[in-house]
């Protein structure tokens, strides 16, 4: 559903991605399959995509920037 979800997000070429939790619930090889589509569209396409999640090392391997909300104060 993940997958899924991505591509119809994709279907209409967005200048801004916004997803949550996009590899929640994915095997190792399904993380991979969405962590290097979403790098080359950023990198290769400019596309901004702002993604929300709990997991901090894998929002590392795929963020130029990573912003922090705690306590609802936002730190960069």
């Amino acid at each position: 559903m993940q997958k899924l979800g991505l591509a119809k997000a994709l279907i209409h070429n967005p200048e801004i991605l916004i997803l949550d939790e996009p590899t929640n619930a994915l095997e190792p090889e399904g993380i991979v399959e969405i962590r290097e589509p979403l790098k080359n569209l950023a990198e290769q396409h400019g596309v901004t995509v702002f993604i929300s999640s709990h997991t901090l090392e894998e929002i590392a391997k795929m963020s130029t920037i990573i912003g922090i909300i705690h306590r609802y104060i936002l730190h960069i």
